[in-house]
């Protein structure tokens, strides 16, 4: 399995996302966007057919959230050794570089890079941005 670059970057974006994603569902109400923002209907469609609301356009990206969290975790639990430590390390936990991971867990540059990527190939294809 191949992994191009837009799906590793949306990849590796998705995961550097999830801890803010993770605070935005425990803290309902505290953020997101506010109801009254453009009213309840927004204008400016090219399909000037219909009208969209914004509370559907939040509760569709809400949806997607919590799809993309759930796929996250499920994937993190099957990880194992030092492949689930690179993703907990580089991407979950803000500051780490790839240098002070191998130095931390003791591997080489090689072997960093080949389960960093087996391993985003496995979070790439259960977000639905590889088959």
């Amino acid at each position: 399995m191949k992994l191009d670059k837009e799906a590793k970057r949306k990849t590796i974006a998705d995961l550097r996302k999830y801890p803010d994603w993770i605070v935005r569902i425990e803290t309902v109400g505290l953020g997101g966007q506010p109801v009254c923002l453009g009213g309840y209907w927004q204008d400016g469609f090219e399909n000037k057919d219909y009208r969209h609301s914004i509370i559907e356009d939040f509760m569709e990206y809400e949806e997607e959230i919590i799809r993309k969290i759930f796929a996250i975790e499920r994937v993190f639990e099957r990880l194992q050794g030092d492949m689930k430590e690179i993703i907990r390390l580089r991407y979950l936990l803000p500051g780490n570089e790839p240098i002070d991971i191998q130095n931390e867990l003791g591997i080489a540059e090689r072997t960093y890079f080949r389960l960093q990527y087996n391993a985003l190939i496995c979070f790439a294809r259960a977000l639905g941005h590889i088959k």
